[in-house]
Order: C-alpha cells, then structure tokens, then sequence
C-alpha cells in the first residue's frame, strides 16, 4: 500500500465531521501529502480518549518502546499492518483488543502501471470530505502515540485501478465510530467490521507526482 495520505482539511472542518476539540489545536497544519517515510504525525481519536482528537506518529512502535521510531522504522515498516496480521504479531494483536484508533485523513495515494509506467492517483471522497481510516495505537515510554493503518482485501472495483495491491485502508463510516472505539464491543464485532468494509463512495484521480 502506498505510504502517503493526505488531510487538507481545515481544523474547523474536521471539528465539524468529528464533533470533537482537538487536544493540540496549534499542531493541526493541512497538508496534501503526508509522507509516512519520513516521521509524521497526523490527527487520530482513540479509546482512551474518544471525546477529543489528538496527534499519532504514522508508523507504530511496540507499546513502551524507548528508541526513536526511524531506528526501528529501518527494521520494520508499520505504516500499515494487513488483516491476517493483527492477531498474530505481537505489535498489533495486544493493540487490536485494547488500543484502536480512527486515523483523520481526506485521501489516500494509490499507483497503477499503465503500459511502461507507473500513474499516481489521489483516493478521495467527493468535495474533498474528511473520513475515518481503521487503525490502532501503541504509546512509547515517554507517551507519544504511534499508530498503523489496518489494511484489508481490496475490492474488485478498487482493484480495476489499484493493480499494483491486493489490500486498501479499511474505512470507518461515522455510524460505527463509537463501536470501534468501545472497549465494550466485542472482538467478534471488531472482526465483523473488519470482514464487511463499508462502501462510501471514494473517487480517484489521476495526479502529478
């Protein structure tokens, strides 16, 4: 999956599809492309604090990790962590029952080979809305958040474009944003959300690298 999402939205915007304050209101900055090989942070609302929206580091870490996250990024990449993979790696399976977070984004970035090159292609929803990618979180020693998008099996539609992937982010919609972030929900009913992703309208289009 690409290592590149996007927010533009504006802190007012995402104050109104959230219904939330941010806890850090001077971090918020839009940004087009939000380049997750280099260390950066980006709005996420977890359990533990699902009233506010708050910063993560894109790329989690183990929980209580005390070394700067490029070193470990070098030895293994956690922009994302794949479906079959939550519930055996020791990074995400503790994270899954106990630590799930909502990333804020208003795209993502997707490639496709057509002929002899690769075309970059923005995934968006339209009017350039804000909307939940599935996550989860761990905290380092010194209490920052580190988060990994979760990635499930793409679908056929998005797979007619994204011919380079068989998986895509998992989306949240608005109506189930409360359940993910519940540690009442069920791991049963985490996985249904899992299995059965909701369709809500992405578009694509082709961009500039």
């Amino acid at each position: 999956m690409s290592y590149k999402l996007s927010n533009i939205a504006s802190k007012e915007r995402i104050k109104e599809f959230t219904r939330l304050d941010f806890k850090y209101p001077h971090l918020h900055k839009p940004k087009r492309k939000i380049n997750g090989l280099k260390e950066q942070t980006i709005n996420i609302v977890t359990m533990e604090n699902p009233n506010e929206i708050t910063q993560g580091i894109w790329g989690i870490l183990p929980q209580d990790y005390n070394e700067n996250w490029s070193k470990f990024q070098q030895i293994k990449r956690t922009l994302h962590v794949r479906k079959d993979d939550l519930k055996k790696n020791i990074l995400f399976k503790e994270a899954l029952h106990y630590r799930r977070c909502l990333l804020i984004v208003t795209g993502f970035y997707i490639h496709k080979i057509e002929g002899n090159t690769i075309e970059n292609y923005l995934v968006e929803k339209n009017n350039q809305d804000p909307f939940y990618l599935a996550g989860i979180y761990n905290a380092t020693n010194d209490g920052f958040l580190t988060c990994s998008v979760i990635n499930i099996k793409a679908t056929d539609e998005f797979n007619s474009l994204n011919n380079l992937y068989e998986i895509m982010p998992l989306q949240i919609p608005k109506m189930f944003k409360s359940m993910w972030l519940d540690f009442k929900t069920s791991i049963e009913d985490i996985d249904y959300l899992i299995d059965n992703p909701y369709d809500s309208g992405l578009k694509s289009q082709k961009i500039a690298t």
